[in-house]
């Protein structure tokens, strides 16, 4: 059997794969630009600002072009939910990029990088070893 690709198809596939592959590139720099900096004598505070700073612009064009789509039309968030939301980011985001950066000042940015990806397997390990939780497959 053989799958036929449209146009608009392939082209939207060749985007997404292009972003993606840009994404994990300009992920990668991010702690060899912060080791950078630091050398300039900024701190993790406000470099962690300006960082979201300039994301800020991407963030409100996401939201405005999804928030065209007819499929969200009807979508609201309530108080307690943009509260919630508003919580999560800071001590799921927040925290976390603040903590990875005031990291970054101790440690080389390559150790970092391993840290950042071996602590999921890590986290899994100490689960099973004193927490007795099954390693299952998902």
């Amino acid at each position: 059997m053989q799958i036929s690709i449209t146009t608009n198809g392939k082209r939207s596939f060749i985007w997404s794969a292009g972003l993606v592959f840009l994404g994990a590139i300009l992920f990668s720099t991010k702690a060899i630009l912060v080791k950078l900096a630091y050398r300039w004598g900024i701190d993790s505070v406000s470099l962690l600002a300006l960082r979201m700073l300039f994301s800020l612009p991407f963030f409100l064009l996401v939201a405005a072009l999804s928030g065209r789509q007819e499929k969200y039309k009807g979508l609201r968030l309530g108080r307690k939910d943009l509260v919630s939301l508003l919580l999560l980011g800071i001590a799921g985001y927040y925290l976390a990029s603040l903590l990875d950066f005031m990291g970054l000042q101790y440690i080389t940015a390559s150790l970092e990088r391993l840290i950042l990806y071996v602590y999921p397997t890590l986290v899994l390990i100490i689960g099973a070893l004193f927490y007795r939780q099954p390693i299952t497959r998902v």
